[in-house]
């Protein structure tokens, strides 16, 4: 039989000792007719060879730990923060190349090489940027990799990341109270605030930025104000006050819509003026924050805003008035406006005459154009839907209506007005006393005409307007000393001395 059948090698068969020597033959085959003799005489087969066991108490030698090289600038940066023993521990990775900056990781953290010499490190526990970093996917993150270490001031922490696709930088800020919040500088909100000073120029982000707004829009509210942009403006910041008023009047929403300019406060006094898509926001410490809009707006935009005749708005205009109008107050003066007459300015001497004069409610309605001066005597004129108001320095500032106004206006000489028109005499008329005389008129005569002088005496002594020669119908015509006018039911004449009679 093999040994192989029994389990044992030829080489253990020749180490094993050899049976004892017999004398009797054996025959090698046993006989069916005594199988015990074949049983007894066959040969005994030797146990397994077991191997030496390893001596109880002895471990076994630990694997050698493969050793991981650091070099180069990563090597330089991993030093300076304490090397094995400082905040990032023992490299854990080889140095990789493979996506973005040569970059290699650490117990702590990831140490990045962006050339020129700057390498950055994100830590994977400490602080406050790199753990959310790490626990938002790292470089497989929408942030992409570190710009910069993470820096620390005014009370909080921020740190910059750059996206492997599209423009700009993410810059994520960290604060106690907030969190974390992100700017995206890849939007024309964060890349403003990043290209502009960033926090010390706004200071941190108090929420994330909102998208969605009307027209597209953009927002995001910083420390000391807020960020905006839309499809038809460009990113725009609104500060303090000025963004009080317009979140007050719905923000975009409202009817001031997106601001175009950042504010201007380069008009002295105190002042700072921004300009919206619907109108212009004024501030100032004495008047607060005040919206123009629409006509009203404009026209004070054109008389030099701040600069002119006007000064600050004091309040937001004011609505719902006679003939639908609107007027808003000013510092010297106001500025009116209705559908029919559209805006103007009423100011000075005139505007105090028109509101004396019950304003848009009493018999001048609306002004209908701005005041002209330059007139003879340094004197200036404002018209309105019902008369005029004169003023010049000699005469102060009186009104001119109806038929008295129109016969004025043909007949300058007369002067200035001295006076307000006095009504309720004969024939329902009425008269307004000038420089050089008076103007009557009655509505069965018609248009008013001018007496004055020596006429003016002798009529007065035949009566006046009830006496017996009725209103004048003409002007006088004098000519060598000698004057007369006519009247509804006579002449009436004067002659100077030496004068001689037609």
């Amino acid at each position: 039989m093999a040994l192989a059948a029994w389990g044992i090698s030829p080489a253990a068969a020749e180490q094993a000792s050899p049976p004892p020597a017999s004398t009797e033959q054996i025959s090698p085959t046993p006989t069916p007719a005594d199988p015990g003799t074949a049983a007894e005489t066959a040969e005994t087969p030797a146990p397994p060879v077991t191997p030496e066991a390893t001596p109880t108490g002895v471990a076994p030698e630990p694997a050698p730990v493969p050793v991981i090289s650091v070099v180069g600038p990563i090597a330089a940066k991993w030093q300076a923060l304490g090397g094995a023993d400082g905040s990032l521990g023992n490299a854990i990775a080889e140095l990789n190349c493979s996506r973005g900056p040569c970059h290699q990781e650490f117990d702590g953290g990831t140490i990045f090489s962006l050339g020129s010499g700057t390498v950055v490190v994100v830590y994977r526990t400490l602080g406050n940027t790199g753990p959310h970093w790490f626990a938002s996917g790292g470089l497989a993150s929408t942030y992409g990799y570190p710009e910069s270490d993470e820096s620390f001031a005014g009370g909080g922490s921020f740190q910059q990341f750059k996206p492997f696709n599209g423009w700009g930088s993410h810059v994520l800020t960290w604060r106690a109270q907030y969190g974390i919040l992100p700017v995206e500088a890849n939007s024309e909100v964060g890349y403003s605030w990043l290209t502009r000073g960033g926090i010390s120029w706004l200071g941190y982000p108090t929420a994330k930025m909102t998208c969605g707004l009307r027209n597209d829009g953009c927002s995001q509210t910083y420390d000391r104000g807020t960020l905006v942009s839309s499809t038809g403006t460009r990113a725009t910041v609104i500060l303090g006050a000025v963004r009080a008023k317009w979140t007050s009047l719905s923000a975009q929403n409202g009817i001031l819509g997106y601001p175009e300019w950042d504010e201007d406060c380069s008009g002295g006094v105190g002042t700072c003026a921004q300009v919206f898509q619907g109108g212009i926001i004024v501030w100032s410490a004495k008047t607060g924050a005040v919206v123009l809009r629409g006509s009203i707006g404009s026209r004070y935009v054109d008389s030099n805003g701040i600069q002119g005749r006007l000064g600050l708005p004091l309040k937001d205009e004011t609505c719902g008035l006679r003939a639908k109008g609107c007027l808003q107050n000013f510092q010297n003066g106001q500025i009116f406006w209705s559908p029919t007459t559209g805006s103007h300015m009423v100011y000075g001497a005139i505007a105090g005459k028109y509101r004396a004069l019950g304003a848009q409610n009493g018999t001048l309605g609306y002004p209908t154009s701005s005041e002209v001066c330059g007139m003879s005597g340094g004197g200036c004129r404002q018209s309105f839907q019902g008369g005029d108001i004169l003023w010049s320095p000699g005469s102060g500032a009186y009104s001119l209506r109806g038929g008295i106004r129109a016969a004025h206006n043909r007949f300058f000489p007369a002067g200035y007005p001295l006076g307000e028109e006095v009504c309720g005499l004969a024939q329902n008329g009425c008269y307004q006393q000038f420089q050089t005389g008076r103007m009557y008129w009655s509505p069965k005569v018609g248009a008013a005409q001018f007496v004055k002088n020596g006429i003016q005496a002798q009529w007065n002594k035949l009566g006046g307007p009830g006496g017996r020669v009725g209103y004048p119908i003409w002007n006088e015509v004098c000519a060598n000393g000698y004057c007369e006018q006519r009247f509804q039911f006579g002449v009436v004449t004067w002659t100077a001395r030496g004068g001689i009679p037609w």
